[in-house]
């Protein structure tokens, strides 16, 4: 996702009538949290949804868990109305939280995570997992993806080239918008028909 020094995300008024949750990780240390302009726009598409910034105390496993935590304490919304949008090191840290079963909620939207090989075997999960992957020469190609399907998970992966400059930024941002879009419409229908419910 390209960052923009411009566009901050500030912390929205919770919506009464939201049935979603869009949790945006993000470091706490930074002065801004700097998100692309399409924040803005997804956003304005997606109406039933919250968009809650999730500022990291640290990035450590317990520090997204205890993050997590505390904005669905704030909204008073339930795992599986959770959608967690995340870039880089801190997506695959929630990634593999969700894998390993320690992180419920409805969705994953993970953008630039590395395709390496994951250290555990996964746990079944009904989290909706949709990446956005980066090419890595040095890693075998596959390793994250093989074991994602292999575990017959609800797994879409898009695999660019992070690597080629303005349009790959562009092609990033659209798959990205495109896996939001789709699971905020998704979890908005299982929540409000009761669908999903323990």
């Amino acid at each position: 996702m390209p960052e923009s020094p411009h566009c901050t995300i500030a912390t929205p008024p919770l919506r009464a009538d939201a049935h979603v949750l869009v949790g945006v990780l993000a470091v706490s240390e930074a002065p801004d949290i700097a998100v692309p302009e399409t924040f803005a726009r997804w956003r304005r598409l997606t109406p039933q949804a919250t968009w809650l910034p999730i500022a990291l105390r640290e990035t450590s496993y317990a520090g997204i868990l205890s993050g997590v935590a505390e904005a669905l304490d704030r909204t008073g919304m339930t795992p599986r109305q959770l959608i967690l949008l995340g870039e880089g090191h801190l997506a695959r840290r929630m990634l593999e939280l969700a894998l390993r079963g320690e992180l419920p909620c409805g969705g994953i939207v993970a953008v630039d995570v590395a395709a390496d090989a994951l250290p555990f075997r996964i746990v079944p999960t009904v989290a909706a997992i949709r990446l956005v992957v980066h090419r890595n020469d040095d890693a075998p190609q596959g390793s994250l993806i093989g074991a994602l399907r292999a575990a017959d998970l609800d797994a879409r992966i898009i695999n660019l080239d992070l690597t080629a400059g303005r349009g790959a930024e562009a092609a990033a941002a659209s798959a990205a918008e495109t896996f939001v879009l789709e699971l905020v419409a998704t979890i908005g229908r299982r929540t409000t028909d009761g669908a999903g419910d323990p």
